[in-house]
């Protein structure tokens, strides 16, 4: 197996740049193989990983050297490879007490009675711990057994909290036809984010593809125009969908990885991590951001429908893969 090798040497007296070095490795997952020398399994990216890290030390007046190894020695990629899960054993461990301890919280609330504020405090904690999980989960290069342990008890946690809160009765979506909304002026809430973004690009892509769009206050949208994502109407907001998902249902467009971009859209828009979809961040990042820089809601949808464009296909690609 290759192996990456950081080895490196601090010369300031002051633990602070110590304490530096030891962050950046812990993000990048490496492990402290001895003294001064950190270890990781090849790959392009990791290389780079060091390599900048290497920098980052030189910039600090320290001295750092990056080697790869190719090991011909079994017995040598089993320490290596032990200590990777060791390493992840006490970082699952961790986090499994921490989740113990919240369920017990949980558990003890229904027995003492809880308040919606109680609930909302416990919710955020258990999002906590979920992307702390997913953080551990990057570097877990060669899948520590307790992985599985955590997910499902954080996965038992987040449905126990889920329970205490009422449910959102699920509301009927009327079927709707693609002919008789055809040629529209679609209008919707301005300064456009995520739900408005998707909903827009699919509205454009898969049910009116010439299709006008109007972006106004609430107070201000336009007659004669089909409102989306606005309180009221028809496609909006329906129980445990968002707009994206009542769109998929009203038109009947049955296309998996639509399915898959409507978990996405969900997860960032509701923020109940329903589906756990691990790309939500990135993408409510990336909207987000468009939303907020070029405040222009035409310039945003134009550019956003060419990343929707890019997942949508990237999307396709990996369920032709499996």
């Amino acid at each position: 197996m290759k192996w990456l090798f950081l080895v490196h040497q601090i010369h300031t007296p002051t633990s602070r740049e110590r304490v530096k070095v030891w962050r950046m490795t812990r993000k990048v997952g490496a492990v402290l193989y001895r003294n001064s020398v950190y270890v990781l399994p090849y790959s392009k990216e990791r290389l780079e990983d060091f390599q900048w890290l290497s920098q980052e030390i030189r910039d600090s007046e320290g001295e750092a050297s990056v080697f790869v190894s190719d090991s011909q020695d079994e017995k040598e990629d089993k320490n290596l490879r032990r200590l990777f899960d060791d390493s992840k054993k006490e970082e699952y461990r961790a986090l499994l007490a921490s989740v113990g301890i919240l369920t017990s919280r949980v558990q003890q609330s229904k027995v003492t009675g809880r308040s919606s504020s109680m609930v909302r405090k416990m919710m955020n904690e258990c999002e906590k711990l979920e992307n702390e999980f997913i953080s551990i989960q990057k570097t877990d290069f060669f899948g520590q057994a307790l992985a599985s342990e955590c997910e499902s008890k954080l996965r038992a946690a987040r449905m126990a909290i889920v329970s205490m809160a009422p449910l959102r009765a699920e509301q009927p979506i009327a079927k709707t036809h693609h002919r008789d909304f055809q040629r529209k002026t679609w209008s919707t809430r301005e300064h456009i984010h995520i739900d408005r973004v998707c909903s827009a690009w699919l509205i454009r892509r898969f049910i009116d593809r010439q299709a006008k769009f109007v972006f106004a206050r609430e107070t201000g949208i336009p007659k004669r125009t089909v409102p989306f994502d606005v309180a009221g109407a028809e496609f909006s907001h329906h129980g445990d969908n968002c707009t994206f998902e009542t769109l998929l249902r009203a038109f009947e467009i049955r296309d998996p990885v639509l399915d898959s971009m409507a978990e996405i859209v969900h997860d960032i828009d509701l923020k109940d991590r329903k589906f756990g979809r691990p790309e939500a961040s990135g993408v409510d990042m990336i909207i987000r951001s468009l939303s907020d820089s070029l405040r222009d809601d035409r310039r945003a949808l134009e550019v956003g429908s060419i990343l929707l464009d890019a997942l949508y296909t990237y999307l396709s690609d990996g369920k032709k893969r499996r």
